[in-house]
């Protein structure tokens, strides 16, 4: 459960981003160097009460 750093209200959790060239995936990484087996889903949290947005990455397992 993630509470809204602005209002504190619950958030809804595990929308999805969609955009046209967008394939559900991300690369973990830090100071340009990726990391492949570390990949997840981008996904954001909604607080309904005053709009904030708050994006994370679901990760998957490693192969």
């Amino acid at each position: 459960m993630r509470k809204c750093l602005r209002c504190k209200t619950e958030m809804q959790e595990d929308y999805a981003l969609y955009d046209e060239s967008f394939h559900g995936q991300v690369l973990v990484g830090k100071e340009k160097r990726f990391f492949p087996k570390m990949q997840g889903k981008l996904r954001c949290a909604v607080c309904l009460q005053c709009g904030h947005v708050e994006l994370y990455v679901e990760l998957e397992k490693e192969a």
